[in-house]
């Protein structure tokens, strides 16, 4: 789920918090937020209170002194709040993007989103690790202070004290929670560029675009590219051209030309003959000799 945002790598080096929201906040009784996505980091401490929370497709039930990370991408709603809850929380970016200041925060539903809106999803760095909200700090004291200091206290949110602090706080989730979660986001970005160069060679995809790529394999096409290319040295479509036209070369001998341009997705033979004769610098005809 989600758009190119929730695909695209991050590394170390990359993260620079962007703190969008920093603000005490109570859930008064009765009230419910009803399932939404949002396209940031949501950090809550439970200052006061209790509550239902369904985080994916699990509710789960809240309570007084926990932290609740809400992670992009993921759908949630509260509920079941009998009594005044008090919330304060912290929405940031973990990288800063250009776009990162006329992002806001979204109270609507995937399926509501607009293609743009879709688009403003961030890259989860914690992809791949159990969807719970809960995360927990060895030092809690440490990272209360933290919290309360960006939370409370006036101040510039873009400013260096304040992206120092979440700094710290993500060092310490990090830490405590999501051990080697760069490492492992590198070995996911290498891992689907692998299988989608697998699912290449074996002779599948050989009329895919980009766009089917993407449905294919959950990812972005932009990210697919990308990765793509980081690995092998080629662009996707580059790669699936040489092999398309070495499947062609194989194919030609036993059969004719025009079915081997509609098995390999070609518009028409006009448009296979023009590659092929680009590609191998003879036409398909001659291959047939």
């Amino acid at each position: 789920m989600g758009g190119e945002g929730m695909a695209r790598s991050v590394t170390m080096e990359q993260v620079n918090p962007y703190i969008r929201v920093a603000m005490q906040s109570v859930l008064a009784a009765g009230v419910e937020i009803k399932r939404r996505i949002i396209y940031d980091y949501e950090l809550i401490y439970v200052e006061r209170g209790e509550f239902l929370f369904d985080y994916g497709e699990v509710e789960y039930f809240c309570r007084e002194g926990q932290f609740i990370l809400i992670r992009p991408g993921i759908p949630h709603r509260f509920h079941g709040i009998w009594r005044d809850v008090s919330q304060p929380h912290i929405h940031f970016d973990v990288v800063y993007e250009a776009n990162s200041p006329k992002v806001s925060v979204s109270f609507k539903d995937f399926r509501e989103f607009s293609e743009e809106e879709k688009q403003m999803i961030r890259a989860d760095i914690f992809e791949g690790y159990p969807v719970v909200p809960f995360v927990t700090f060895s030092d809690k004291e440490k990272v209360l202070e933290l919290f309360y200091e960006v939370v409370t206290e006036p101040q510039d949110l873009s400013g260096f004290p304040a992206k120092a602090r979440v700094l710290e706080i993500l060092d310490g989730m990090i830490r405590d929670n999501f051990p080697d979660c760069f490492t492992k986001r590198q070995e996911r970005d290498f891992g689907i560029s692998r299988q989608i160069k697998e699912y290449i060679d074996a002779g599948q995809g050989m009329a895919d675009k980009l766009s089917d790529l993407e449905k294919q394999f959950s990812y972005s096409k932009y990210y697919l590219d990308r990765q793509f290319k980081k690995e092998y040295g080629v662009s996707l479509m580059a790669y699936r051209n040489e092999k398309r036209m070495q499947r062609a070369k194989e194919l030609l001998p036993e059969r004719r030309v025009s079915d081997v341009a509609e098995e390999l997705g070609f518009s028409s033979i006009y448009a296979f003959s023009r590659a092929y004769k680009n590609y191998f610098g003879h036409a398909p005809s001659e291959t047939k000799n």
